[in-house]
């Protein structure tokens, strides 16, 4: 398999599946870590290791996928010196409530926000949903240049 066959088969139907299920953390977080290990389908001479620390420079949205998809895996998410990026911790992946009342909470909740989503405590502006996708593209784009 390689990774345009990944992202097909395993990657787009996982972030869909988030994408029907946009406030759960468990669908957050498989979209997230299918999403990281396309790095392990491409066919580049570099070590992945190599190359995801390339990925993480270039692209915002690959590195969050890769805090986030690590924090769950290990409960934390090792600090990025390099780009200047803190730890995650698991706990500071949260389910955003929607924005209606009884649901809404401060400071998480957007108002208006009929459904709710998944979002980081550092800056609940983000939805997690937007990231994954955007990486995913970010991703299809290498996977373009690879040939």
């Amino acid at each position: 398999m390689d990774a345009k066959q990944y992202m097909d088969e395993i990657v787009d139907p996982t972030i869909s599946e988030f994408a029907a299920n946009r406030a759960s953390r468990r669908h957050a977080f498989l979209a997230c870590v299918v999403t990281f290990h396309t790095i392990d389908y491409f066919m580049y001479p570099e070590k992945p290791g190599n190359q995801r620390k390339s990925f993480r420079n270039e692209s915002w949205d690959f590195a969050q996928v890769d805090r986030v998809a690590h924090a769950f895996k290990h409960v934390q998410s090792g600090h990025d010196k390099s780009q200047d990026r803190p730890s995650l911790n698991v706990d500071d992946i949260r389910r955003r409530p929607p924005g209606a009342i009884g649901e809404f909470e401060i400071e998480v909740s957007r108002i208006g926000d009929e459904i709710g989503g998944v979002t980081l405590l550092e800056n609940p502006d983000d939805d997690l949903l937007d990231v994954v996708k955007n990486a995913a593209e970010y991703l299809r784009g290498k996977i373009g240049e690879a040939g």
